[in-house]
């Protein structure tokens, strides 16, 4: 409870300084030069306590002098969730894109070098970097792929290991150091997340309710639920049976009845990292083993079988289409036309609906029950982008002042503003949804079970087959066991060489 209290205050402090940052908003920010001082924020909208605490977490890094090279950078992304991380080619008047325009402009002055950033597929960015280490040519400082290929990076010994990036600092704020522990392979972390990664935060599961049904069906407190530590497995399931109901009269729930909750498949991951459980866990050298041969996940298992299954009110769309308009906008349509309860989503689901008139709230995904201590949740695998270097990057001190003084400046300008997009939205103004936003982003962890899909060990892909299919878990996981540690072997062989 202290916790979420603290995150209560933490909440109203960001939401002074998003005030500020709109109240302050300067139509000519095209025409500031951010290299006035090359140790300033990048933006100086916030209150003088805000920049105080920025303060103390300045780096205070020196300018370099690139003589007008390029920095150039390698993105992933697709065109339903874009990476936006370094694309901003002019102002626009949109709150995201000048933010991180302004910071791309002021890293670019003070550091007299030029962005360029390219968008490629992740597999394409393996194949590039692949190549270039056999060649020895030094063409990217930075890369940022997916979880999964940043790990597939990382046994293929094509990216740096981050205790070798001398000015990076992994335990200041604006590096998510929650995610270092679960991502490491011997003792040694290969990618990471910064303030910059807004791409990554963009895909962090969570639930999104409709308030006029739940106000309609007299439901109570959600909000309350999650900070009193009752928002759980249960909870949600007495919830979701009360909506769900046959609008049109034709005997069957489809899409467009009454649905108490809707989600794709993904839903499933969702859940299983909500219960906070290690899938992989480490031995003693620090390299990821199974843990799914255990009496606790078959138990979480069963738990998201009996919420998704559809005697209960559950409707997932992958049980009658898997194309992307049902996966992506049934689910969307289900909330914004006030016929669903529950939409099991993640933030960029949330930009979506800011355009709509429905009004929702935020909430995290919830616990297995009581007995689990917090919420929990992954950054997800296969969406969002990491922070990679390339092994074949040669100035590396420089590169690590250049990713530093990235994350910082992100700190102070993009994080917030992405977080006014999210927040201040046409729906979203309540203290609570960004009480609960911030409990998600304070719990994050990883687990390498949801990253080694590249490599065999697809336990989701598995336990997705189960909760859909509603067959047994102990049996599905004793069929994939030996297959699995088979792939450990090999990505343990692969590593060392």
């Amino acid at each position: 409870m202290k916790k979420i209290l603290r995150l209560m205050t933490a909440s109203l402090a960001i939401i002074m300084l998003l005030s500020a940052i709109s109240c302050a908003k300067n139509p000519d920010t095209s025409t500031t030069d951010p290299a006035d001082s090359t140790n300033a924020p990048a933006v100086n909208t916030a209150d003088e306590t805000t920049l105080s605490e920025a303060e103390k977490l300045n780096p205070n890094l020196p300018a370099l002098d690139w003589n007008g090279n390029t920095f150039f950078i390698l993105y992933n992304g697709n065109d339903l969730e874009p990476n936006l991380d370094f694309v901003a080619e002019e102002i626009t008047g949109a709150i995201l894109n000048d933010a991180v325009y302004n910071r791309n402009l002021f890293i670019a002055n003070k550091h007299h070098l030029v962005i360029d950033s390219q968008y490629k597929a992740d597999g394409e960015i393996v194949t590039l970097l692949t190549n270039s280490n056999s060649s020895g040519d030094d063409p990217y400082q930075l890369v940022e792929v997916n979880q999964s290929y940043s790990m597939s990076l990382a046994i293929k010994g094509l990216t740096t290991d981050f205790s070798q990036l001398t000015n990076v600092n992994l335990d200041k704020p604006y590096w998510n150091a929650n995610l270092l522990s679960g991502s490491s392979i011997y003792n040694k972390n290969f990618f990471a997340y910064s303030d910059a990664n807004v791409h990554a935060f963009g895909a962090t599961p969570c639930t999104i309710f409709n308030k006029s049904v739940l106000a309609d069906h007299n439901l109570g407190d959600i909000y309350k639920l999650v900070t009193d530590g009752n928002w759980t497995h249960e909870t949600m399931s007495e919830m979701v049976k009360k909506v769900t109901a046959d609008k049109d009269g034709d005997g069957k729930i489809t899409k467009d009845d009454y649905l108490g909750m809707i989600a794709n498949t993904f839903c499933i991951d969702c859940f299983v990292s909500g219960s906070g459980y290690q899938m992989m866990s480490k031995d003693e050298e620090d390299f990821p083993t199974l843990n799914i041969q255990d009496e606790k996940f078959y138990n979480i298992i069963d738990s998201i079988k009996n919420l998704c299954d559809e005697k209960n009110g559950m409707f997932l769309v992958d049980r009658t289409s898997t194309s992307t308009e049902a996966r992506e906008y049934w689910t969307e349509h289900a909330i914004t036309e006030n016929r669903a309860l529950f939409w099991i989503g993640n933030f960029k689901c949330v930009e979506r609906l800011r355009v709509s008139d429905c009004d929702f709230g935020v909430v995290p995904i919830p616990k297995v029950d009581k007995d689990q201590d917090d919420y929990k949740i992954h950054m997800q695998a296969n969406i969002g982008a990491a922070m990679n270097v390339p092994r074949t990057v040669q100035k590396l001190a420089d590169v690590s002042t250049i990713l530093e003084d990235i994350a910082y400046q992100s700190y102070l300008t993009v994080m917030p503003n992405y977080m006014e997009v999210l927040i201040l939205g046409q729906s979203i103004r309540d203290v609570d949804s960004l009480v609960c936003i911030n409990i998600i982003r304070n719990s994050y962890y990883c687990d390498m079970g949801f990253m080694l899909g590249n490599y065999g060990i697809s336990i989701l892909g598995a336990m997705r087959d189960v909760v859909k299919d509603n067959t047994d878990v102990v049996t599905s996981v004793k069929t994939q066991v030996k297959k699995f540690d088979a792939s450990i072997k090999n990505i343990k062989k692969a590593f060392v060489e």
